[in-house]
């Protein structure tokens, strides 16, 4: 849970809040660069804040903006540019960023542009501590097209490479999703997300979900709402569907035995979008479930620790 959510009942002044806030960070010393800001502007405080499972490689992190008036709100963080949302009240505003799978352990800079309706701006700077995780390695034999390639295949893949480019690049700014994330199916977890893996002794990739084993033909289900806006059969993740849940978040469901949704139209979330299968480069049936939010990886997992039941 997101700490805003936490203390927004919390009837104090300016004073009494400050003193709660710092009792907490003197308990909790990785917050202090990543879970609460509270900074001064000409039209009242805005409050910042964050909710997450961990700060390290392949994590999203929710930063929550509580603002007195209405804002337009743009957070700066390793070179990518990430925009916020906001509810009814147009007070209250969250964004989701990614720790990226190759950033290297260390405390980075990140800064929250503000502009009001009114034109005065200011930039809201505070640091984010990245520590370090470790990554297994896995040694996987798939069939030899998995890894050597003929100028179709290499066609194909190229092909396929640019339209999921054209689908990641879609910039939706509302936020599609309703409430927290759920598990798309049932079962054991084979597969963890940032593995290095071997394909076949010489084809090394990282693998950029989890994957979860379940029998042929398991209903796979909508980890929240948002559009589908793919349907098909990919080279190397077989029957593929993708969800855009807005602000650049997109979950991920491949080696299907079938797809039963269209593309271009609303999943809500728990609603099936296909069945479990081993289509593509796959060695048995199972789930390959990931994110992808601007640009970045991330593990889905880290996503069921979030609220969204308040912002």
């Amino acid at each position: 849970m997101c700490f805003w959510c936490k203390v927004s009942r919390v009837k104090t002044n300016t004073i009494s809040f400050l003193i709660i806030c710092l009792a907490l960070l003197m308990l909790c010393p990785v917050c202090l660069n990543a879970a609460l800001v509270v900074s001064p502007t000409d039209e009242g405080e805005v409050t910042i804040s964050s909710g997450y499972r961990s700060l390290c490689q392949g994590e999203v992190v929710k930063i929550c903006l509580q603002s007195p008036v209405p804002v337009s709100a743009v957070l700066s963080f390793d070179g990518k540019e990430y925009a916020f949302t906001s509810d009814n009240t147009k007070l209250k505003y969250f964004t989701l960023i990614v720790l990226g799978l190759d950033m290297e352990p260390g405390t980075y800079d990140v800064v929250i542009h503000l502009e009001s309706s009114r034109g005065v701006k200011k930039d809201i700077p505070f640091k984010l501590a990245l520590s370090g995780r470790t990554f297994p390695s896995k040694r996987i034999k798939v069939a030899g097209r998995f890894t050597s390639f003929t100028s179709a295949d290499i066609r194909r893949i190229k092909n396929e490479k640019e339209m999921l480019g054209c689908i990641y690049s879609i910039s939706t700014p509302d936020w599609l999703g309703s409430g927290r994330f759920v598990m798309p199916l049932k079962g054991k977890i084979t597969g963890t997300f940032g593995a290095k893996r071997v394909f076949n002794d010489n084809f090394v990739s990282r693998h950029r979900g989890i994957d979860i084993r379940s029998p042929k033909g398991v209903p796979v289900r909508a980890s929240n709402s948002g559009e589908v806006v793919l349907a098909r059969d990919l080279y190397f993740s077989g029957n593929t569907v993708i969800v855009n849940h807005g602000l650049g978040l997109f979950s991920i469901y491949c080696h299907l035995s079938k797809a039963v949704v269209r593309e271009g139209t609303f999943a809500d979330k728990g609603k099936i979008l296909g069945y479990t299968g081993s289509t593509g480069r796959s060695t048995g049936p199972h789930l390959h479930w990931g994110l992808r939010l601007v640009d970045d990886y991330a593990d889905p997992l880290s996503m069921m620790e979030l609220s969204f039941d308040c912002w």
